[in-house]
């Protein structure tokens, strides 16, 4: 089954019919990518989309071949084309040698319901390694094993567990705990810099609630009380259990930041 959604992609920005898209082409080469979220078709944080962009492919020693401005003219016409105005955005730069290719289609989403807003998701922690956690590149071993544990195991997330023993992040979100009041998060190296992870960041700043950045130990999970998942289609996201530890997932800093988050994307949108 094909990842572009709907009707019209866009290949080094002219439009193409969904039948011609083909996913082999992330099979090689590098894909540098984002999938971004547009709400009454506005790019939600595109700015910041494209500064990781440009960090992650500075990771690789790689160059964007398309600016800012680009982009957004590329998000605009494929809104338009498929009379869209609300969804999941992924902008690909693929490189393969000489070859370069920028793709941007609508990728089918899922933003959890109210209850599991409400009640929180169960997640499994499995080994795994990126080996750049700070750019976001497609990889495909990484994502169909994650694909398959959370369908097989039926969890809503994959936390990464990396070869020095310390949970990371999940397969497509990022990790916050919570202890004393305090919120946990693995260090900057570790992870992916996510969009709403660095608004999570910034609202626990505004709140005066502590912030620790430290590498957290499988064995550690027990002591915490509370924990969340950030991203693109989550935003903050109460977790129920890890494996078989319990959370609460009603937390009231989780209620302050979610708070905080739904008021800075208003403001975005305005």
């Amino acid at each position: 089954m094909s990842e572009c959604f709907h009707y019209i992609f866009l290949k080094n920005e002219k439009a193409k019919p969904a039948k011609d898209f083909n996913d082999k082409i992330f099979l090689r080469g590098i894909s540098l990518y984002e999938v971004i979220r547009v709400v009454s078709g506005r790019a939600l944080f595109l700015e910041t989309h494209f500064q990781r962009l440009t960090n992650s492919a500075a990771c690789l020693e790689q160059n964007l071949w398309l600016n800012l401005h680009q982009i957004k003219e590329s998000i605009s016409n494929l809104i338009a084309l498929n009379d869209s105005q609300n969804g999941n955005i992924k902008l690909v730069f693929h490189i393969d040698g000489e070859n370069k290719t920028f793709l941007a289609y609508f990728i089918q989403h899922y933003y959890p319901n109210e209850d599991q807003y409400k009640n929180g998701v169960r997640t499994l922690v499995h080994q795994a390694d990126r080996p750049k956690p700070n750019a976001k590149v497609y990889n495909h071993s990484l994502r169909s094993t994650t694909n398959d544990l959370i369908k097989e195991a039926e969890i809503f997330e994959v936390l990464l567990l990396n070869s020095m023993g310390n949970i990371t992040e999940g397969s497509r979100s990022n990790l916050f705990f919570i202890k004393n009041n305090e919120l946990h998060t693995a260090l900057d190296t570790d992870v992916l810099h996510g969009i709403i992870r660095s608004k999570v960041i910034e609202a626990a700043e505004e709140l005066k609630i502590p912030i620790q950045k430290h590498s957290i130990q499988y064995d550690d999970l027990p002591s915490f009380e509370a924990a969340f998942l950030t991203g693109t289609s989550l935003q903050i996201l109460p977790i129920k259990r890890i494996n078989s530890i319990s959370y609460s997932s009603s937390h009231e800093i989780i209620g302050r930041l979610s708070e905080v988050l739904r008021t800075k994307i208003s403001e975005y949108l305005k």
